[in-house]
């Protein structure tokens, strides 16, 4: 998390931090059970 900070903080000021959620999985019950993320992102220009 410290790197993702760091780079956040390199690009946005932080009175304007956007939301967001950082989500770890270890490990799913069983091996056979896969785990679906998405993402949506805007990039002004």
């Amino acid at each position: 998390m410290p790197a993702i900070r760091a780079a956040r903080a390199t690009h946005i000021p932080d009175d304007r931090l956007p939301a967001s959620s950082a989500v770890q999985v270890a490990a799913l019950v069983g091996p056979q059970f896969l785990l679906e993320v998405e993402a949506l992102a805007v990039v002004a220009g």
